[in-house]
């Protein structure tokens, strides 16, 4: 089966691309600016706009039909979450990725997540455990052409993990260290086989979730960590 060409930039095709991109991550009350910070963020992560890409205010606010204040705001939030670089009198770039920040990542997710793990094993529900389960059962197994949602349930498998294990201040500081991961983490879903692995990695987590087996779980998680590096540095080689 011939494969669909992307949409070119600009034509009525991409435009619709962009309204439908923005709907599907809008909720209830958002505000143009929440609308236009979410888009952008979610364009960054799953590498729609890649690191140093050159942001245009200006065309982003005709692709969303929006006054340009709501796009600067949105655009400041995102430097300082640092996944865009504002230049003074040059304009806006996305925030090229760097190993060295990437070592460091996961030196902190090595030494958190397997303990976040362990204390998860001895604290999860059965509710907890569901909701695993229905992650799992939701994953593709195979080559995808859109990132956002599988980039998405990774999040929310290991939300699901951190929130069990009781301790609110380690899942928020967590989230903020997968929210920094997740374009190393895009860069290394290139591949159905990784796709797989990260789903038989997955398992073996819930497994040991389910069994409240802390050292296992912890185990399982620091496997994971070690995949996702081994995977990503592979693939920069």
């Amino acid at each position: 089966m011939a494969r669909e060409k992307p949409a070119r930039p600009g034509s009525p095709a991409a435009a619709a691309a962009v309204v439908m991109r923005m709907r599907a991550t809008e909720r209830p009350n958002d505000t143009q600016n929440e609308r236009a910070y979410r888009r952008l963020k979610d364009d960054i992560l799953a590498l729609r706009l890649k690191p140093g890409d050159a942001v245009n205010e200006a065309a982003l606010c005709a692709e969303f039909g929006i006054g340009r204040t709501p796009v600067n705001k949105a655009l400041h939030r995102l430097m300082h979450e640092g996944l865009v670089r504002i230049l003074p009198r040059k304009g806006v770039l996305v925030q090229p990725l760097s190993m060295d920040e990437f070592a460091h990542l996961i030196e902190v997710r090595r030494l958190t997540e397997p303990p976040c793990a362990a204390l998860a094993a001895e604290r999860i529900t059965e509710a907890d455990l569901a909701r695993l389960d229905a992650l799992l059962a939701e994953a593709p197994a195979g080559p995808v052409a859109e990132l956002g949602p599988i980039l998405d349930a990774d999040r929310r498998f290991h939300a699901v993990i951190a929130e069990a294990s009781g301790n609110r201040v380690l899942a928020e500081v967590l989230a903020g260290l997968h929210g920094r991961s997740v374009r190393f983490w895009a860069l290394s879903l290139a591949t159905g086989q990784h796709l797989a692995e990260v789903a038989e990695e997955h398992a073996a987590i819930r497994d040991a979730l389910r069994d409240r087996h802390p050292e296992r779980a912890a185990a399982a998680m620091a496997a994971h960590i070690d995949s996702f590096a081994r995977t990503l540095a592979s693939r920069l080689a």
